[in-house]
Order: C-alpha cells, then structure tokens, then sequence
C-alpha cells in the first residue's frame, strides 16, 4: 500500500469458492493480505465490513467485558487514514456502544444489526425501529423485573432491542428464558421479530431490516462518493453475518471467522479471532510508511 499507485488496469475480483467444510485452510490471511495489497496498488477502493464480538474481538463470558485490543485500534487507525479505504463496523450491540468500543473516529458504525448508521456523511434509523421504541422499552423493563426469578440471566436493553443473556442459566433452566420472553411480548404486544445469537435472545422490531440489508445500504453509499472501482470485504462470526455471506456470494471478499458454521457461505476462512486481528495487522503494516 505504501508504494506509488501506477497506472494500471483494475483487476477484475475473482472470491475463492465458498467453504463448504472446516478444516486447515494455510495461507489465507497472507493471501488476503497479498491480493488486498494489489488491489489499493492500482487504484482501487476497499470497504472493509467487520462484525465485532467474535469477529474483531474474542467472545467472552460478560460482553460488557469485550474491549478491542489497543493493537487492533492502532490498526485501524492506520487503515482508516489510507487513501480509498474505508472501514465500518457492523454489530448487534447498540450504535453507541460499539463506537465507544472500538473509538476509531472516521469509522462507520452500524448498531443493532444495522437498524442504526452512523459514520462521515451518513446517517440511517430505520423508520420501524423508531416506531417500537416505547414498546421495546417496555419489555426491557418488564424483562428486567422478571429476571431474578431465572439464575443467571442478563437483561440488556438497547436502544432498539433487547437482549437476553443465558450463557449462565443452566441448563436445565433455559426453558424459563424463553416462557418470559413469550410472557413479556404477549403482555406488551407490537411487531417485533425474536432470534438466536451465541448464547443470546434477541427481541427487535418486526422489519424487513438486517445485516444484509445494512452492508448493502453501506456499500451503495460508499460505492457512490466515487467512480474508482470498489472492492467489499466482510468479515464476521455469527450465523447473522452468514446471511451477508450468501447476498454478497460472487460480488464481494466474504470471509468467515471461527468454525461454529459447518457448511459456511464465505469465499474465505480465518481460523479465529487472532486470524482476524493478524490480518488487520498485516494490511496496517502495509499500509504504513517505511524508512
């Protein structure tokens, strides 16, 4: 990255196959890395999607424990100063809380699995997201009074969503998460639309709205500041970064992170979080000045 661009013709972008099973895959982020390189050496642009727990950062046993590392940070500092990249961070926590987690200014951030947006000259709230808030709410708040009754689970409201934390409910318990779940959304009614993550529930409004919808909204936006050709890259952990995945199948660098998904629909894999992290590293240290 840090030699003089030439005049070169854009190389057409060729995604390996998707991975269809799991197994020692050597190379990958060097060759991430080598062809990402080449692509900014010619002129063109890069957008790099991350989720952030699991993908930017390990999973923990207390997400309000998940911090990025101060070496991840000086990263992507790096690569958000590099001319025709852009990075954006897409998650599930709200909006201010992941932006205050990876405070990298110049950063778009997306917070509840893209119903809010927020980076440099954008801006997006989904219209539905707004509507339930008050109901949203309301069930937070109902979730929480309900909580001691259940060991161990966690009540997190958000700004449009709540999520219940089970990771340390037994087992034999977890069944109770979700007869209050069902309990709360009967009492407060409203649209809202209820999935798995790791360990997790999540109540949100009822909108055709997702991480898809979210990378794609980002990439028309950042595809239309300018004529250079764009190259997306996905990064992400979760079984809702697989539906990115699939929309992005043969247009974009998808890249699945951790082995949780047998029969994954990304065009690469990277063994963990450490994988991840190594390859931001390598392309900020491409990205920096020599001697």
């Amino acid at each position: 990255m840090n030699r003089q661009t030439v005049p070169l013709r854009i190389p057409a972008f060729s995604p390996a196959p998707a991975v269809r099973s799991f197994g020692p895959v050597a190379g990958d982020v060097d060759r991430i890395a080598a062809q990402l390189d080449d692509w900014l050496a010619v002129g063109g642009r890069l957008l790099l999607l991350a989720d952030f727990d699991g993908t930017l950062t390990p999973i923990v046993s207390d997400p309000d424990d998940a911090w990025l590392a101060d070496s991840v940070r000086e990263d992507l500092e790096v690569l958000v100063r590099v001319p025709g990249v852009q990075v954006g961070v897409v998650s599930g926590r709200d909006l201010a809380d992941v932006r205050e987690r990876v405070a990298v200014s110049e950063v778009i951030y997306a917070g509840s699995h893209g119903l809010d947006i927020e980076g440099p000259d954008l801006r997006f709230v989904h219209p539905e997201a707004e509507a339930q808030r008050e109901r949203l709410v309301a069930i937070g708040l109902t979730l929480s009074l309900r909580a001691p009754a259940v060991p161990g689970l966690r009540v997190e409201p958000k700004r449009f969503g709540v999520a219940l934390h089970y990771r340390h409910v037994a087992t034999d318990q977890r069944l109770r998460v979700e007869m209050e779940l069902a309990r709360a959304i009967q009492q407060e009614g409203g649209r809202l639309r209820v999935f798995h993550g790791t360990k997790v529930l999540e109540i949100q409004p009822q909108a055709p709205w997702g991480k898809r919808e979210c990378a794609l909204w980002i990439e028309r936006a950042v595809r239309g500041a300018s004529s250079a050709p764009l190259m997306v890259v996905y990064m992400g952990d979760d079984w809702t970064d697989e539906i990115v995945f699939e929309a992005l199948s043969g247009q974009a660098m998808t890249i699945r992170v951790g082995d949780g998904v047998p029969a994954s629909r990304a065009s690469y894999l990277l063994r963990d979080v450490a994988e991840a992290q190594r390859l931001l590293a390598r392309l900020a240290a491409l990205a920096r000045p020599t001697g």
